[in-house]
């Protein structure tokens, strides 16, 4: 079997295996801890060190159920108790919470420092927790009546692999969340805390999650060992803080930190200028910061430190959790049915909000169906020929399942002959590159469908729209119907919706704007090729209706 066949089959089967989980956990927990003693455990440690040390790969998740309430103790997971979900009645109302801080003396009379302060210490593999809160109450770090300054003070502590977190809430101040190595996946979580309060060398990705600043400081400071591809990745998330905070999004506690944030909310309580160096010039040097398709009034992307520039477009397609969290193990916590766009600029993610410009495969996720996961690797530049020669092309089939869908589109790029790094004639070249990109979608199980490039706003004398794909859109319709691919004429689509516009209001469509209109531009712009936010959502939705259409399942109805 070929590397790329066994790599799907991995993933599959961790897809199969996560939807067979969560029907089995469904059912009844395996034992319940409520603090009234109508359980049959009052202590959540009691809970876990109880439970059976399952630890074949095909032992069944042994379920714990905390019911509501709080719970002053502090939790340790050994490294042979993994195969364990531990499950809040309400993340809100169900709180282990400790006190234990950086300052206090230990058994040798010593300060215990920070990394021995954590109310709950994960050291096993493979566990699951669920709509719970974990906190650590010792306060703000400073001076304090009748006892040592308080010091850090860890919620969490992870030390396993493959630990996930959903819909959990994480209380602290500095320090609230310390993953040393391994990776793990937090998604619909809330997490709060002033300085540096999510940091480590861990892998971790923060889905969906709200993250929210007390105080003035940092939100994260990764250690990233050297080497490693990927620190923390936020993707899809909201940024918000107390009244006149200030925050940056990260800094390097170590010199190879790595840290990406994508298409998160942010709030004014980021710094303009986002990241800091911890007055380590050198860093500058060393360290990932990236960002990608942010929002809000934090987002300041002609602002930010100039050390930490923005992903490219079709970049970002390498920040999924099946690429940031797969290891040689393909595992994906985030497993679910995904649609692929794979194309040029017309199609692409923008990643710098302050531009008018979006790709219409941007704003397909306004019809997006639930349960399904889109994944743009539509990149500026691209053709049929640069996809591939430029890595793209690898990185989609590295994440594409049985099942997925892929949705092609090229033509402007591979039209320029003049540069042979793009160029794809439409005889020859063009229709063989599509082919062979349909041949290895369907080797994955997967579900190719081809649209044909989008018309361009170019305005001829007699008031037609002038014909700037030529040959292109019917080698593709032509490669459609010999190789029995759903088909998107989207050439025919965005050319009647330009003509029913007219010439002046069809520019609302483009980006075109005046001098001064939009900062950083004092030239103005008369793009009549890509698409303001107004006219991707209108191919958006026009491409919807005709995929729906034609029957694809991933289209919100």
């Amino acid at each position: 079997m070929a590397q790329g066949a066994r790599t799907a089959m991995r993933r599959l089967l961790f897809v199969i295996l996560a939807c067979a989980q969560a029907a089995l956990l469904a059912g009844k927990p395996d034992a319940v801890v409520a603090p009234d003693g109508s359980g049959d455990y009052t202590s959540v440690q009691e809970a876990i060190s109880r439970a059976p040390m399952r630890t074949g790969k095909t032992d069944p998740r042994w379920v714990i159920l905390v019911k509501s309430g709080t719970y002053r103790e502090r939790i340790h997971v050994q490294r042979e108790r993994g195969n364990i979900l531990v499950r809040g009645e309400d993340a809100a109302n169900t709180v282990i919470v400790f006190d234990q801080h950086a300052n206090l003396p230990g058994p040798d009379g010593k300060i215990i420092g920070t990394f021995r302060t954590p109310t709950v210490w994960i050291d096993a593999d493979g566990m699951i927790w669920e709509n719970i809160t974990l906190a650590n109450d010792a306060g703000r770090p400073g001076p304090r009546d009748g006892g040592p300054p308080v010091g850090q003070a860890l919620a969490l502590r992870v030390d396993g692999d493959r630990v996930v977190f959903r819909g959990c809430r994480f209380l602290g101040w500095q320090d609230t969340i310390l993953t040393t190595r391994g990776r793990q996946y937090f998604v619909d979580c809330y997490i709060e805390g002033n300085v540096d309060f999510i940091f480590g060398g861990g892998t971790a990705y923060f889905e969906r999650c709200h993250i929210h600043s007390l105080a003035d400081g940092y939100i994260t400071a990764a250690s990233t060992p050297e080497g490693e591809a990927h620190g923390f990745v936020f993707a899809d998330c909201r940024i918000t803080g107390n009244d006149s905070v200030r925050t940056y999004l990260g800094r390097p506690w170590r010199e190879f930190a790595r840290t990406v944030f994508i298409r998160t909310e942010m709030s004014d309580v980021v710094r303009a200028e986002g990241w800091h160096n911890w007055n380590k010039p050198g860093a500058e040097q060393t360290t990932f910061y990236r960002e990608f398709g942010n929002t809000g009034a934090g987002a300041g992307p002609a602002e930010r430190a100039k050390w930490a520039p923005r992903l490219g477009t079709g970049e970002v397609a390498r920040f999924t959790p099946a690429m940031v969290l797969g290891g040689a193990d393909g595992w994906n916590p985030a497993a679910a049915p995904t649609v692929h766009f794979a194309g040029d600029s017309t199609m692409a993610d923008k990643g710098d909000s302050s531009y008018p410009e979006r790709g219409w495969a941007q704003l397909f996720r306004e019809r997006l169906a639930p349960g399904w996961r889109l994944v743009n690797h539509a990149a500026n530049d691209r053709s049929t020929l640069s996809f591939r020669t430029l890595g793209h092309r690898e990185t989609l089939m590295a994440q594409l399942n049985a099942g997925d869908w892929v949705v092609i589109q090229f033509g402007h790029n591979g039209e320029k002959s003049q540069d042979p790094e793009r160029y794809a004639d439409p005889e020859v070249a063009f229709p063989a590159n599509l082919r062979a990109m349909i041949a290895e979608v369907r080797a994955r199980g997967a579900h190719p469908v081809l649209a044909t490039p989008v018309a361009r706003r170019h305005w001829a004398a007699d008031g037609t729209l002038t014909d700037t794909h030529g040959a292109y859109v019917g080698a593709m319709k032509s490669v459609a119907a010999a190789e029995g691919v759903p088909f998107v004429d989207l050439e025919r689509i965005t050319r009647e919706m330009i003509l029913a516009a007219g010439p002046e209001g069809s520019k609302e469509f483009f980006v075109i704007f005046g001098p001064g209109a939009v900062a950083g531009h004092p030239e103005g712009r008369q793009d009549n090729t890509h698409f303001s936010e107004a006219g991707a959502r209108r191919v958006a939705a026009a491409a919807a209706a005709e995929l729906s259409r034609l029957g694809a399942p991933f289209v919100s109805q």
